[in-house]
């Protein structure tokens, strides 16, 4: 049956939706948004999107290090904006439910707790500062080492004084966890780092461009072109008109009983033989029973020298005077160094006469790797033109290269004295594998036209008299057997593989792939590039390891000189601390630590604090004025000379501040009596529900006796 709805004449009355004003919609939509944020659905997002950041967190922190975490992770603006959605999530729950019944005390307890925590986080986060301290038994510290916040301090030194002026710091923020520059994009963010897997390291210019850390009033400009987080040194060799003359030997060796030769000197560090300016001739042995010099020369008669030694003339050897004659010409005299001291030699067709004052051996010290040996022999005669005073010459054994005549202080308006002659002093090397286990000696000759000579000194048939067995021109990758070959159960080789007439060393670093923890102990190194006056120069500078004091190194920039350090951030303690004692406990035959304790002493004038002892050890910590001081780790002191270990260990401690860790604390209470009162009001007499049920029950078990 069909019904018909009744229609009164007249507009029809207005609906509710389309009177309600344009403020009523506004609360509408701020209502409905507010319902949002309390929801039960925000909750559930916001705590699995915390919950999936913090496994990633835990992913990328074993992958790149707690550095990397912090920066990408807990301190970025997206973790920041989870954590905050999850705040207002919980206060909006909360207030939703206002006014609250008894019942609900609990969870409102609970959720003022979750919100203070986040809060103390926030200051924590925001507020908190960390550093690092290291000292060994007996030092005393009295700054902390804000290792997160590396700075670079430039000086000038005076050309004058040699005296540095004042110290310019420039912060460096930029650095990150991943390198940057030479290519390379700059990665600030996880979103950088998707990017540039996606993209495969393609991100935009833009995000590789250098810092310029100096200032607009700052009289240099310094940028960084380059950044390694993880960085090892690299040693360079170019050619340079301002260099000296190097070469790279391989050193082949095969002893008795190995099947085949191998090369004795495999790392490229020791390939390389670079000559000292003062001496002009290097030498080393290595791990072969032969000594291998490398030498230069500016004038073809020293070449002529090298490849025929008089060394039959004097079984210790020969000085060669060169001189000129009364006729002006060039004369050559040689001097046998076993003839009798102190008596005067007239040099033949010249005024002049030459005494042998003295031989002797100088010591070498540090120079002893340059020069290969301990001590360097030397010889001083007395060279006395006519009846004029005698002046001083000294001949450096195998250096002809070497100054003759030393400069001297002498009075004021005395000319300094000049060389009378030229002396090249040859000795007859030492081949005796009884003595210094030798039985050869290779030389390697670099001539003033850049040709390579080469002569071979072995064992002669008689008792400790050695012979030249070869003295030839050289090619570079040209393999020669000095010893041996041809089967022989003993034989070296060798093989000038480059050589440079005028080169110098360029100390550069590489980036070092670490995963995890290992870039905690990463020593990051940066391009820098200095200009001065319209000049500029490029320099690799790595941070100092020990961190100890800022390490300098010296940077020249057209007639200006500077110093440069990359370092780390020093902020005052503002007391002392001294450390007694350390004690490092391993386990049995392994270097694993079970135990480290620090026994140290805190002076602190200021508040009243002489010689306060306190044992720091793990899970131990000290705190002092606002400062905690954790036992982070140890670390061997290794002798740079040796480089072994000299049994000290260096006590490293954290040191942080927290201004937030209270308010922590305060959250954290909360949460657990927000949760108690939750389980205790639920089944006790504030229960509504409970009540309820338990009067519905009553009156239902009424009904059925009736």
């Amino acid at each position: 049956m069909a019904t018909a709805t009744k229609q009164y004449p007249g507009p029809q009355p207005p609906k509710p939706d389309a009177v309600r004003s344009a403020g009523g919609r506004l609360l509408a939509v701020v209502d409905e948004i507010y319902k949002f944020l309390a929801s039960l659905k925000l909750a559930v997002l916001t705590i699995g999107g915390l919950a999936a950041a913090l496994a990633f967190a835990t992913w990328f922190e074993s992958t790149y290090g707690t550095k990397a975490a912090q920066a990408f992770v807990y301190k970025s603006v997206w973790f920041a904006l989870i954590l905050a959605f999850l705040a207002i999530n919980i206060l909006c729950a909360a207030t939703i439910r206002f006014p609250w019944k008894k019942r609900q005390t609990g969870f409102v307890v609970t959720h003022a707790g979750l919100l203070v925590l986040i809060a103390g986080s926030y200051v924590h986060f925001k507020s908190g500062d960390e550093g690092t301290v290291g000292m060994l038994e007996g030092e005393t510290r009295s700054e902390m080492l804000r290792t997160d916040s590396p700075v670079f301090r430039i000086r000038e030194v005076d050309a004058h004084t040699q005296q540095p002026s004042a110290t310019y710091a420039m912060d460096f923020d930029e650095s990150g966890p991943f390198p940057w520059g030479g290519g390379q994009p700059r990665i600030r963010n996880i979103f950088d780092l998707g990017l540039n897997r996606v993209t495969g390291g393609r991100l935009p210019t833009a995000r590789s461009e250098a810092d310029v850390l100096s200032k607009s009033g700052d009289p240099f400009k310094l940028v960084v072109r380059e950044y390694l987080p993880a960085s090892t040194p690299e040693t360079l060799h170019e050619a340079s008109p301002d260099g000296q003359p190097m070469a790279r030997m391989l050193l082949r060796f095969k002893a008795p009983m190995m099947p085949e030769a191998r090369l004795a000197n495999p790392d490229e560090a020791s390939q390389w033989f670079k000559l000292d300016r003062r001496f002009q001739r290097t030498a080393r042995s290595g791990e072969m029973p032969a000594l291998i010099s490398f030498t230069s020369v500016d004038r073809p008669e020293y070449v002529e020298d090298f490849l025929k030694p008089p060394i039959d003339k004097s079984p210790i050897g020969v000085a060669r005077f060169r001189y000129e004659g009364n006729d002006g010409k060039e004369h050559v005299y040689d001097f046998p160094l076993d003839g009798a001291t102190e008596k005067p030699v007239p040099l033949p067709d010249s005024d002049l006469t030459a005494t042998l004052e003295r031989l002797a051996h100088f010591p070498t010290g540090e120079l002893a790797r340059t020069v290969g040996e301990d001590s360097i022999p030397i010889a001083v005669f007395d060279v006395r033109k006519g009846t004029a005073e005698p002046v001083e010459h000294v001949a450096m054994g195998e250096m002809p290269m070497f100054p003759n005549v030393i400069p001297r202080a002498v009075p004021d308006g005395t000319p300094p004295p000049k060389a009378l002659v030229r002396i090249h002093m040859m000795l007859t090397p030492e081949i005796d594998p009884k003595t210094n286990g030798r039985f050869g000696q290779v030389d390697v000759l670099a001539a003033p036209d850049g040709k390579l000579y080469y002569r071979v000194f072995g064992r002669g048939k008689e008792e400790g008299k050695p012979e030249l067995r070869t003295a030839a021109p050289i090619k570079t990758g040209e393999w020669v057997d000095a010893f041996g070959g041809g089967g022989a159960a003993m034989s070296i080789g060798f093989q000038v593989a480059e050589f440079l007439p005028s080169g110098v060393e360029k100390r550069v670093f590489r980036p070092l792939h670490l995963l995890g923890n290992q870039m905690e102990e990463a020593i990051p190194a940066c391009l820098v590039e200095l200009t001065a006056d319209g000049k500029s120069e490029e320099i690799w500078i790595q941070r100092s390891e020990s961190l100890e004091a800022p390490v300098y190194r010296p940077v020249n920039v057209g007639s200006r000189s500077f110093e440069i350090a990359y370092d780390v951030d020093r902020k005052p303690l503002g007391f002392d601390v001294k450390l007694e004692d350390f004690e490092v406990g391993f386990e049995p035959g392994t270097e694993q630590a079970t135990k480290f304790v620090s026994t140290v002493k805190v002076e602190d004038p200021a508040h009243g604090v002489r010689d306060q002892q306190h044992v720091i050890a793990m899970n131990e910590p000290m705190t002092h004025r606002g400062l905690t001081f954790y036992q982070m780790r140890y670390s061997p002191i290794v002798d740079p000379r040796t480089n072994q270990r000299t049994g000290q260990f260096q006590s490293v401690f954290q040191v942080g501040s927290n201004p937030g860790r209270p308010i922590i604390y305060a959250g954290s209470l909360l949460i657990v009596l927000g949760t108690f009162l939750q389980f205790y009001m639920r089944a006790g007499a504030f229960n509504y529900r409970a009540k309820h049920e338990k009067l519905e029950a009553a009156r239902k078990a009424e009904e059925e006796t009736l």
